[in-house]
């Protein structure tokens, strides 16, 4: 389903995440903090905390992780001490990250995308509203479950926020569209575009030529 009166992308306050972090309960226990567990992914500026010191785990393609507590406009990063204090391992907790944003996409019956063209570029976009848009990139069933079953170019600029573009769109212009999302997003995220062919998720490092003729977002 496409709206396109919809705004390209909405964010929250600043007002609106500092509340929330105040609000969080950082010495909740693991029952009750597990629901809200995410993966977070590269951003572009540096973390708050060094990113060495956190529990982190690599997926295809390429992609390296680290575990967020959503607390609604905002993510806290969870590092190796907070996993201790609640007794679980590291590969139960990403395993549950990566189960919550499962569990909160099957959920959805149909997607609302907003169709927007970007210097004459047509484009796709999906923002869930709850913070996790980004991550279906480790979830490639359900991004086609969103895109349907087109070939596309995928970017995932911000956290809550993936497009899908004509598979044979001008690299160039991809980067230069990634950019223009850094440049009003403090926490944007550092992904290259990616190529969804067939259900596969890769690199998109070339586009065979057979394909440039059909992938076209509609």
């Amino acid at each position: 389903m496409t709206t396109p009166d919809e705004p390209l992308v909405t964010t929250a306050s600043v007002e609106e995440v500092i509340s929330a972090i105040e609000a969080v309960d950082l010495t909740a226990p693991w029952e009750q903090a597990a629901p809200n567990l995410r993966l977070a992914l590269p951003r572009r500026r540096a973390l708050p905390v060094d990113i060495e010191e956190l529990p982190q785990r690599d997926y295809a393609p390429g992609i390296r992780a680290v575990l967020g507590l959503d607390i609604g406009p905002a993510m806290l990063f969870v590092a190796h001490e907070q996993l201790a204090g609640w007794s679980v391992t590291e590969e139960e907790a990403f395993d549950r990250a990566l189960e919550n944003v499962r569990a909160q996409a099957a959920r959805r019956k149909q997607f609302a995308l907003i169709h927007e063209r970007i210097a004459d570029v047509p484009t796709l976009a999906f923002q869930s509203r709850e913070g996790w848009a980004s991550c279906l990139l480790l979830l490639p069933d359900e991004l086609v479950r969103v895109f349907g079953e087109r070939s596309g170019l995928i970017l995932a600029p911000m956290r809550d926020l993936v497009m899908c573009l004509p598979l044979d769109v001008e690299r160039e212009f991809a980067r230069w569209l990634l950019g223009e999302f850094a440049a009003v997003d403090m926490n944007a995220l550092d992904l290259p575009p990616f190529a969804l062919v067939d259900g596969v998720l890769t690199h998109a490092v070339g586009v065979p030529p057979a394909l440039r003729r059909t992938a076209v977002p509609h």
